[in-house]
């Protein structure tokens, strides 16, 4: 965990984030009120940069996890711009949870619906997949024993 993180940097990343993530809400709400059997494979990217924001956030606070962050911020929470930037993340987090839950209901896919499939322990690797970034059909296999590790995001569609 970082050793101590200053004010400005605390409020900076905290304001970065959030202002992004503003962006990027904003961004995927346009996409998705055109199409969203479009959005879903073809716009969906657009939580990439979400992500990549997040990770600028820890990278900036010198730290790994989620709780790691958030001990920061609870350490300062006392200073009113680090309180009204957390407060800030928290509504922001909880629009786009309102954003994914629609998105859901439009197609139709709420966690109800697909809670009745079984969970799998493991996946075969000729289980095709769509790579999100370039619409190109693969199978996980191709990802496999490449010396790296592997980060799958499988995103909450099921088409």
């Amino acid at each position: 965990m970082a050793e101590e993180v200053s004010r400005e940097t605390l409020t900076g990343a905290l304001s970065l984030l959030v202002n992004l993530g503003k962006v990027l809400l904003q961004k995927a709400q346009q996409d998705a009120a055109g199409s969203l059997e479009d959005f879903v494979p073809h716009k969906i990217t657009t939580l990439f940069g979400l992500m990549t924001a997040g990770t600028n956030l820890y990278k900036s606070l010198g730290v790994r996890k989620k709780s790691e962050a958030e001990a920061i911020w609870q350490k300062y929470y006392a200073w009113a711009e680090v309180r009204e930037q957390v407060e800030e993340l928290l509504q922001l987090q909880s629009e786009w949870d309102s954003f994914l839950d629609s998105v859901d209901r439009g197609l139709q896919t709420t966690d109800g619906l697909l809670s009745g499939a079984p969970t799998a322990d493991n996946l075969n690797p000729e289980t095709p997949f769509t790579n999100g970034r370039t619409g190109e059909s693969v199978n996980l296999g191709q990802y496999l024993d490449q010396g790296q590790k592997l980060l799958l995001v499988l995103i909450r569609h099921v088409g």
